[in-house]
Formats: C-alpha cells, structure tokens, sequence
C-alpha cells in the first residue's frame, strides 16, 4: 500500500459515518471503466485496492457529512466551459463559508479538475435540514450536483485524498483535515448557510438577478439596457461569480436586441464580462485568454443566451405569487407532469403527434412555474416559437391535450388578447390525506422558491436544447431535438436505454442517433453515445439548409399579427357610426397603444381590390416590407391621400 493511500484510508476511518464504505469493482479484464461503486468494503486496518467512497449519513438517518460536489466534466471528457463554471462556483461558495465561519476543505476531486467541497457535522444533521440547504444550493449553482445531498440512505462521494479511477487522486486546494476531522459545527450553523444562500440566490428570471458583487458605477453600457443587465455589466471584475455574471450579461444584451459586435465592443472594457477577458487558473488567481480563445468563447456563449432569451422573450412581467398554497400545488403538479414523462414515455414520444404534445405541456407548464399562477395567458404563436413547432402543430397539440383532460381552456381569444390555459394534472394525484404535507400547508417560502426555481431551471434547459433550426421538420425532426435535450441529463446512453427514455423503438431510435452521428453532434464511447463537446448545431443547421427557419417563422408570426391588428382596426371603422370615423378617408383609428410610443396608433385604410374587397394579401405584403413601421407609416398615408 502506498503512502497516499494509506493517509486517505485513515482519514476516510477517522471520519466514515458508517461501518462499511462503497467501492469499485474491476471487470474481466481488470479495468475500471464504469463509475459505479456496487461492492462494500468493511472499515478497518486494511484499505481497499480499488478506489471508494464513503456514504454521508449513519444508519439513524443524520448527516454526518456534506459534500457538495460541482463537476464540470461528463463521462467522456471535460467540458471546459462547464469545468470553469464549477470552478467558480466553488469558489464563490467557499467564500460564503468563510463569511460565516464554517470550517470546511476544498478539493480538486480529481485529475479533471472538479470540485468537492466538504463539511462535518459531529453530531448529525436532520435529512430534512440538509435537503433544505441542498435546494438552496443548487438554486444559487447550476453545475452542483445536489442528489448525494437528498439521498440519505445511499448518498455518497469520495473522500479527500482518496484514490480516482483514471489514477489521480483528491487533493485539498483549501482547507485542513482538521475541519473534517475535529469539526464543531452544529445544525443551527447550517441554517444560517441556507438563510444567505436564498437571500443571494439569482432571480427566477435569471437576467432580473441582483449582481454577484460591488458595481462600478462609473461605467456605462454603450446601447441601452435594463436595470439589472446595466448592473451586471458594471459589476467590478465578475462578482463572486465571473462566469454566471458574464452569461447575464449576455442574456441581458440578447433580451436587449445586441448584435454579436455589440457584444464584442462590450466585453473589451465592461467589469462584468472579465470571465471573457479572463479564466479562473483553479488556484486563485486569473490569467489573460488568447484572443482566439476569448472569441471563441463569447461567440458560443452568445448563440446559447439568444436561445434562452428566445424561450423567455413570450413571459409577462415578473409577478411573486401571493398565495403560497396554490404556488405549492402548481410545484406538485409539475413535479407530476415530470414523473408521467419518465415513467409512461411510451404516451409522449411514440408518435410525432404525442411529442408535439409534450413539448407544448413543457411549455406550459414553464409559463405556470415563471408566473405562479394556476391559469396562464399564450397564444399559439408563442408557445410554437418556444418549442420550434409550428402553429398548426401547436394548435393540434393544444386541441388533443385539452380533449384529453391535460389542459383547459379557461378563455378563447379575444380580440389582441390570447387565450387562457391551465394545466389540470390533478386528476391522479393522490388524496391530500395521504400527501406529505397537507394541501393547505405548504412548505416554507424560501425552500419551496428553491423547489420551483431548480423545476423552472430543468425545463428551460430541454426548451433551449432541443428548440433549434436543426431540429425542425426541414432539419433533423423534433424527436431528434429530445434526444440531444436528454443527453444533458444523461452523459451517455445506450440505443436501448434512449428507447426506452424516448418511448421509441430501437430501429427508429437507431436512426435518429445515426443523424445526430452523422453531423457530429454526438460521439461514440465505450457505454454508449454522448454529446460531442463542441455544440455544432449552428454548422449542422447550414449545411442541410435550414438556418434561420425560426427566425423567419417568427418573422411570419409577427407579420400576421400585425395584418390581424390592421384587419380589426378597419372593421372597427367599418362598424362604428358615421360620427365617430376618422376624419381622413385614407386612415383607420383604433385605440392600440405601442411600448415605443404612447398615445393612440394611426393605422392607413386596409388594401382593397378592384371590387372593394379587403385585400389580405397585399396587406401582408406591405407589413412585410415595413410600410406599417412608425418611420414609413406617414409616407404610406401621404401616398394613400
């Protein structure tokens, strides 16, 4: 036994909750290739000789330990996007306990470079406490992997100083032995650490978040931007978080309608986007990028804020529910939407018509989540540009979801307003005398907020995964955009357990991966297939000739409404008596007011024909060219006079 190990088996025995910890098995031919631990090994003087990992919580059911595990990596490789990600994100939280004088060790995991953070608690911490710090945790830090934390049976990690598979080990960057193994921590302790987390954590809408640190209030955008977008870029060199505070700033430029360049000018100089100047060097410090890199790297960035900007651009403004028992029950209902899509797949994704119904409850209940209410407004347009879907499928989608008993229609559409819909999964939904907590109680405000916002944070990352160009009927399908999506969740899969996830069978399984392969988006490994580390959609989309069909179909979309809106303000002085038309023949009024400039629009006379019929089409065309856009509508009038 070498010296390293037998230092990490003394430590692991000083601090093991248990009797007994998990370790690997080799296969037949001596390898260690799956990172799975099914075997036991007991605690005593001899160590394993394959590497271990020692559970969390002691057999009474209390949390000796927590580990808070930020990875950056997946089974076949190193994101190193995502590594620089949870490199700050440890950090970041690292600091939050030193505010708050809790001792802990911080290690590099392994050769790849994630993160573990560790605490001990001598005397144990309820299930409950911890799996409420553990939400809040995970609201604050995308790339912690909280699950070990709310399991309190078989939740486990590997040990500082203990041996890896690939022949690294754990080292400490941070920290003593000592926190772990003389520790005084107490449960009270850890309830201060998740009153800061929930007081810091980010906004539901990311972009609306408070800046992760100082702002220097000197600095100016150079094109206009909201509150918080402008507070994020002049935050003094990325916050406690360089990485999070330079991708709002990117989303809020995209919310925004910044160009690529825009963007470019701006990280040259702005506080906020150090982590594009910048990167984390994992020791403290930063060092500068190449400028080949740092493009690289904006540009990617870039193109993933405009696709969560898209999925966010139809929601209302931000309103906090009032009443915390319907916002419980609205967080039930969708954690059982998301258990009837794992457990049932074969109802969501056997046909082209199920998929499309599931993509459109995704997005409902995406829009239920952000607004907190039981009954949302969305017209077909948006929900199809969520999706990628066009607005016939959509509309399909909705009547067949609603016969089925999915959603209702609460309202039809009226007029400028869309109709209303509400997700009614509440049929089979146990009794509330059986439910964990009463349906007239629900949980406190700051652990359920956690709850909805991981739920809201799982949903718009399958919307922006699998809403794309490539994606669309003229490209790869819709069901090959679930695929990628379910790929984030899991590193790597077999055709038959991509089957099984997608409610497919294996041959048309088979074909789908075969396209994905086939333009590079995914990669070959040893337990299946896994998303190739470079997003390639973009590429993939040119080459089969479908980049820019979303937007373009949003183009069609917001043309439509517009002739929709003409079309209604002519029949409005169509009906109206004599005595309240315009004054000038060559004009329609109607009181619709735009953000941009207040006061009551002035649309021109609707196109007619020859025999003094309305003439739809040339009303599209002249909506299309801009003549309705509030620099050439005067002109239009002039020339209609």
């Amino acid at each position: 036994m070498s010296a390293d190990v037998a230092d990490a088996w003394e430590l692991t025995r000083r601090i093991s909750p248990r009797d007994r910890v998990r370790v690997m098995k080799r296969d037949a031919y001596g390898r260690l290739d799956e990172n799975s631990y099914p075997s036991f090994h007991r605690v005593g003087p001899q160590a394993p000789t394959t590497p271990w990992c020692i559970r969390l919580a002691d057999d009474a059911g209390l949390f000796r330990l927590l580990c808070f595990d930020f990875d950056g990596k997946d089974k076949h490789g190193v994101d190193a996007e995502l590594m620089e990600r949870a490199v700050d994100e440890a950090d970041a939280l690292s600091r939050i306990l030193d505010e708050l004088a809790i001792a802990h060790v911080l290690c590099q995991s392994s050769g790849s470079g994630g993160r573990h953070i560790w605490i001990a608690v001598p005397g144990g911490a309820r299930a409950d406490v911890v799996a409420t710090l553990a939400r809040a945790a995970r609201a604050n830090y995308r790339t912690l992997d909280h699950g070990m934390l709310l399991n309190v049976r078989e939740g486990a990690a590997r040990p500082p100083l203990s041996p890896h598979r690939d022949g690294s080990s754990s080292a400490i960057i941070r920290g003593s032995l000592g926190a772990l193994t003389a520790s005084r921590i107490v449960p009270d302790e850890l309830i201060a650490l998740v009153a800061v987390l929930d007081e810091r954590k980010p906004a539901l809408r990311a972009a609306e978040s408070a800046p992760s640190g100082p702002v220097d209030r000197s600095h100016r955008a150079h094109r206009q931007l909201t509150a918080s977008g402008a507070a994020h870029m002049a935050t003094i060199d990325g916050g406690s978080n360089p990485s999070w505070t330079g991708f709002m700033c990117l989303l809020a430029a995209a919310n925004a309608g910044w160009s690529l360049a825009d963007v470019e000018h701006a990280a040259k100089t702005a506080p906020g986007m150090e982590h594009y100047r910048t990167k984390n060097t994992g020791r403290g410090t930063r060092r500068r990028r190449s400028p080949a890199e740092a493009r690289e790297r904006l540009e990617r960035q870039w193109a993933k804020a405009q696709q969560y900007a898209a999925v966010q651009r139809p929601l209302p403004a931000a309103r906090e529910p009032r009443d915390l028992t319907e916002l419980d029950a609205i967080v039930r209902d969708v954690d059982d939407l998301l258990t009837r899509f794992r457990v049932a797949p074969g109802r969501w994704g056997r046909t082209e018509a199920a998929l499309s119904e599931r993509s459109i409850l995704t997005a409902l209940a995406y829009l239920t989540l952000q607004t907190g209410k039981r009954v949302v407004a969305a017209s077909i347009r948006d929900l199809a540009l969520m999706v990628g879907l066009g607005r016939t499928t959509a509309a399909d989608a909705l009547q067949r979801l609603a016969r089925d008993g999915y959603v209702q229609k609460v309202t039809t559409t009226d007029g400028g307003n869309a109709a209303e819909w509400r997700l009614t999964l509440t049929l089979s939904t146990t009794s509330g005398t059986v439910r964990s907590q009463p349906l007239d109680n629900p949980r406190p405000p700051a652990d359920l907020y956690n709850a909805r916002s991981i739920q809201v944070a799982q949903l718009e990352d399958e919307l922006t995964d699998s809403r794309h160009d490539l994606f669309t009927r003229a490209g790869l399908g819709h069901l090959a955009g679930k695929l990628y999506a379910i790929l984030r969740q899991h590193p790597t899969l077999t055709v038959d357990t991509a089957a099984r996830l997608l409610g497919t069978g294996t041959r048309h399984t088979t074909r789908i991966l075969s396209r994905l392969r086939r333009h590079r988006l995914i990669i070959k490994h040893r337990e299946g297939w896994a998303r190739a580390k470079r997003d390639l959609r973009d590429q993939a989309a040119r080459i089969l000739g479908v980049a820019g069909t979303l937007l373009d179909r949003a183009e069609r979309y917001r043309a439509e409404r517009e002739v929709w809106a003409w079309w209604q303000a002519e029949l409005t002085t169509m009906n109206a008596s004599p005595r309240m038309r315009p004054r000038r023949r060559n004009a329609s009024s109607r009181p619709l007011f735009e953000a941009d400039a207040p006061g009551e629009r002035i649309w021109p006379r609707y196109p007619r024909s020859a025999d003094r019929r309305a003439d739809h089409r040339s009303a599209r065309e002249l909506v299309t060219v801009g003549a309705l856009s509030p620099e050439s509508r005067w002109q239009y009038l002039g020339d209609a006079a």
